[in-house]
């Protein structure tokens, strides 16, 4: 163990037949209530640091693949995690969970790759994923595609001036087109 910050108190942690995971999530459990955390440098050295330097320290970076939340570690362990987002910009994503973010957490949108990029420890993350994967499929089912037959305008007018009210500012293509 090695201490990369000046650390008080006592903790007294006790288990039998634990594994080296479980008797980590144990001790970043009680560090975590003291503001401190535990990172792996390795397989056998253990790094505790404050809290908010461990969010900008060497901890693991993740990336959620799949659909269930429960796929993330319920655990106090240190990460970031890496959530991509389908159906809703991750900017305003980012403006509208952030009160569901903890103190501690670092949370940023990353607009070119459109995923969620959140520091915190994993119990936290893991309900945060819970909160985004259901404000991102709800967003899924409202997409609707319209077609109308014109019978009495010219459609290249009634494509520019559709355009011209409606104006894409996030593509370079009109988001009316003619059918041919």
């Amino acid at each position: 163990i090695k201490l990369d910050t000046q650390v008080r108190g006592t903790v007294s942690v006790r288990g039998q037949g634990l594994t080296r995971d479980e008797a980590i999530n144990l001790l970043n459990s009680e560090l975590n209530k003291n503001g401190y955390a535990a990172l792996r440098s390795g397989e056998r050295i253990l790094k505790i640091m404050d809290k908010n330097t461990a969010k900008s320290g060497n901890n693991p970076v993740r990336t959620w693949v799949g659909t269930d939340p429960s796929t993330i570690p319920d655990n106090d362990e240190m990460a970031t995690w890496i959530i991509p987002i389908r159906f809703v910009e991750a900017q305003q994503l980012v403006t509208d969970i952030s009160p569901f973010v903890s103190s501690q957490a670092t949370i940023i949108a990353n607009q070119a790759g459109n995923s969620v990029v959140v520091t915190d420890i994993q119990a936290n993350i893991r309900h945060l994923v819970e909160i985004i994967k259901a404000i991102d499929s709800s967003a899924e089912d409202v997409t609707v595609v319209k077609v109308f037959h014109l019978q009495y305008a010219d459609p290249t007018e009634l494509a520019t001036l559709l355009t011209s009210l409606f104006p894409d500012q996030n593509s370079a293509q009109a988001p009316f087109r003619v059918a041919g």
